[in-house]
């Protein structure tokens, strides 16, 4: 407690000290520090893309300070040049002297040649640019410079006329208090200019039907504000456009606007201009001659040729066909008579990366030298290249995790074999193991949760069905996945083993759109043990009429489901975008009778479906706004009492509503109550039938930590998950009361979502985020009505424990 209350002083006092300082006492006489930019008159053009031509920017303030300013400050207090010079000239000598003493031995000499280089570069970056906080966390004075203010005007100048406000003024004033500069910029717009006619200027008769024809994409419209950004990409559509109607040769420079203001005011007459070709009068239309695949180019054998197979007028070459040419016939979508098409070209290079036996794809194309009977038409030879990866590959992983204050190892090992049986699939084996910390289910205390497993599988690079596919979905990269693996949970309350079969098939259109099906997912459940005060428990729940019992009898769960996802985030989810994940699943209806022939297993029938929705906001300036909407519902159907325990709903934790520990919030507005405190417990998990959750996050980057940027985050989550009949859940009468509100009810389900909110860390190695999130209760259901809003319960000495206010949470990755 001493040393965590010397941590918090220690934090506070220096943020105290870099807030409290006066930025402007370091200023030289004649510099002055820009403080401020008003920006005013903007009512129509978009003020975020303004300020970011800004050419100066004041220093960041946080709840009004320039910390960083302050911090650079910090630094520069330290920061001794003089010192930095003596330590490179120490350093030359030392290593010049272990050079000579290393004599004739070159590979020694090189080393230490290669170390010298190294921290001497390290020394001379920190004499130029200062020490660590100064080069990293610190941020230099914005000196106010007045020539940047000009360029700045005019940077806004052009991109207002770019937008359509041709007759745009833009003036700016200062105003100087304490060697503060206030910067007010003074816009005025004026009308933009529309575009009231759109004609085409296009010699070329057979471009000028093709865009005719698809002239109701133009991104260009008729009474919409000039842009020059929209023109940019109405040149993009339309060499799109061509390129993929085989235009091989095509460049945008061929494509220009006439823009038109003489006519009426405020208003642009719009002409789109496609010149031909300086050698001839037409653009040439492509068609595809030959098709050669090479499977291990960049590899040569002198003296020795190709082996050449000819499959449906495709040429497959290589020294030794490793992979089948018959199964790469069907991952080649570019065929012989086709129109050249530059986006079937990216979606076959797509289609044969995604096989994930080649270490690269090229295509590209060679015209053929033949005289034809029209001029405007040409031949291409397609030639894709590809070499092989690796067959064999290992992959090793060793961690940590810190989970109810009890730090726990993990490690995994997986070993994959590419192309096992000759027609590219790939084999996957795996075992791993990890301890960690568990909140014990029924009392307060902390056990440990070991969980060992091992799967495999093998992927098949095509749709296999008991008839000829016909191809069938070649375009959308298709698979075939059989797999099977077994876990085996120990907790203090019990010992649980699974054995699972799935059968998947698998197929995406490009890359942002993947869908799974699997007919057959078979999981055999085993509980050998189960502790006696937890089995006591789930006796006196199945007493008063809660089937969770049924949960942890020896089961066969056996199901067949969908899942459709929509992501265009990127590694870093730091673009716009957004994420869809669609998923559907019943239980018990194909597969039972075998259970029957095992007359000890349970057996369930259910319906579960999930929708999850995300969406990415980049704000600029390395800021994302993110934000997540998460519902399901899983309904056991028929005789089936109870749900498999996987198949029910959780609410709390690192990755949902993080003010609440993993699995502890809900149902609902039920509670325990402790009958000796009065207060609320939150030891014991809690499962749901109806799940909706919302989280929101404000990203922003903080500094950056030599190649580790160092992010951080604001967030609110709320949520809750809820049962469709009243259960009990009191595991001990005498010493808990219970409070009812556990069914989910449409006229007060909005009034029992918890709410939480804090901060975060992430540490962004760029290869994976480590992540740490404090979150305190902000509004918790599970209180009295009325007094709900708990968040003046917030104590910064509380952040650890089994039944606070406040939750510390330490993850991989993103939330959402």
């Amino acid at each position: 407690m001493k040393l965590r209350c010397y941590v918090f002083g220690t934090v506070f006092t220096m943020l105290g000290l870099s807030m409290g300082c006066t930025p402007t006492r370091h200023l030289a006489e004649n510099e002055r520090l820009l403080w401020r930019i008003k920006l005013e008159g903007v009512e129509q053009a978009d003020k975020s893309a303004i300020s970011s031509l800004y050419q100066q920017k004041p220093n960041r303030r946080v709840l009004g300070a320039p910390i960083y300013l302050n911090l650079y400050y910090l630094g520069k207090s330290i920061y001794n040049p003089e010192r930095i010079q003596a330590n490179i000239e120490e350093e030359t000598e030392d290593h010049n002297r272990n050079i000579q003493k290393a004599g004739s031995d070159s590979v020694k000499v090189d080393k230490l040649i290669e170390n010298k280089e190294k921290r001497l570069n390290k020394l001379q970056n920190k004499k130029e640019n200062g020490n660590w906080l100064m080069r990293t966390v610190g941020e230099p004075p914005a000196i106010f410079d007045s020539l940047k203010l000009v360029q700045t005007e005019d940077q806004i100048r052009i991109y207002l006329s770019s937008k359509g406000y041709f007759r745009n003024k833009v003036s700016s004033s200062t105003e100087v208090k304490n060697k503060k500069v206030f910067v007010t910029l003074k816009v005025q717009e004026d009308k933009p200019y529309v575009v009231s006619q759109h004609t085409y200027q296009v010699p070329d008769t057979t471009i000028s039907r093709l865009l005719l024809g698809n002239q109701a994409a133009s991104l260009i419209k008729l009474n919409q504000n000039f842009d020059e950004a929209l023109l940019s990409q109405e040149r993009n559509r339309i060499e799109g456009l061509l390129k993929n109607n085989g235009f091989f040769d095509f460049r945008q420079q061929f494509i220009t606007f006439e823009a038109d203001t003489s006519y009426e005011a405020y208003t642009v007459r719009l002409s789109t201009q496609i010149a031909n070709p300086t050698d001839t009068t037409l653009h040439k239309v492509y068609s595809i001659k030959d098709v050669y695949f090479t499977s291990d180019a960049g590899l040569n054998r002198f003296g020795r040729a190709r082996d050449t197979v000819e499959l449906n007028k495709l040429h497959f070459l290589a020294y030794e066909h490793h992979i089948k040419p018959r199964i790469l016939l069907r991952k080649v979508i570019i065929r012989p008579g086709q129109t050249y098409s530059a986006q079937r070209t990216l979606n076959n290079q797509r289609i044969i990366s995604n096989l994930d036996v080649f270490k690269y794809t090229t295509i590209s194309y060679t015209k053929v030298d033949t005289v034809t009977a029209e001029p405007n038409r040409g031949l291409l030879n397609a030639q894709i290249n590809t070499a092989l990866l690796p067959r064999f590959q290992e992959t090793t992983e060793v961690g940590g995790t810190f989970t109810e204050q009890v730090p726990g190892p993990y490690t995994s090992i997986r070993f994959r074999i590419r192309n096992i049986f000759g027609g590219a699939e790939i084999f996957d084996v795996g075992v791993r193991a990890g301890v960690e910390g568990q909140l014990q289910r029924n009392v307060a205390t902390v056990g440990r949760r070991t969980e060992i497993g091992a799967d495999m599988g093998v992927t098949f690079p095509q749709i296999l069905v008991p008839f000829r596919t016909n191809d069938l979905l070649i375009r959308f990269n298709p698979r075939t996945r059989f797999s099977t693996g077994y876990t085996y949970v120990d907790r203090n309350e019990y010992t649980r083993t699974n054995l699972d079969f799935s059968f998947d098939y698998i197929w995406q259109r490009l890359n942002i759109h993947q869908f799974s099906f699997s007919p057959l997912d078979i999981n055999v459940i085993s509980t050998p043990r189960i502790d006696p005060t937890f089995q006591q428990y789930l006796d006196t729940l199945q007493q008063s009429g809660n089937p969770l019992n049924e949960s942890f009898k020896d089961a066969f769960v056996s199901s067949f489901n969908f899942t459709s996802l929509y992501n265009t985030a990127n590694y870093n989810q730091s673009n716009d975008a957004k994420l869809v994940r669609i998923f559907v699943e019943t239980g018990g209806i194909l597969w039972n009778y075998v259970a029957e022939q095992f007359r000890d297993l349970n057996t369930y029938r259910f319906a579960k479906v999930n929708l999850d929705y995300r969406r990415y906001h980049a704000l600029g300036n390395n800021m994302t706004f993110v934000y997540r909407a998460n519902t399901g519902v899983a309904k056991p159907l028929g005789d089936s009492r109870a749900l498999p325990y996987d198949k029910y709903f959780f609410a709390g934790g690192s990755s949902s509503v993080r003010a609440w520990l993993p699995r502890r919030l809900g149902p609902g507005s039920s509670s325990l109550i402790d009958r000796e405190t009065g207060e609320v417990n939150y030891l014991f998990e809690q499962t749901g039938e109806i799940l909706l959750e919302l989280n929101s996050e404000f990203r922003f980057r903080m500094f950056r930590f030599g190649s580790t940027n160092v992010n951080g985050a604001f967030f609110m989550d709320a949520g809750n998950i809820w049962l469709f009949e009243e259960r009990n859940t009191n595991p001990n009468p005498e010493k808990y009361a219970t409070r009812s509100g556990a069914q989910f009810e449409f006229n007060r389900f909005y009034k029992e979502l918890a709410v939480g909110s804090g901060f975060g860390v992430r540490l962004d190695f760029t290869f994976a985020i480590l992540r740490f999130d404090i979150a305190t209760k902000v509004y918790d259901p599970a209180q009295h009505e009325g007094n709900r809003l708990i968040i003046n319960r917030f104590r910064s000495n509380a952040i650890f424990g089994t039944n606070t206010q406040t939750t510390f949470n330490l993850g991989i990755g993103y939330p959402f």
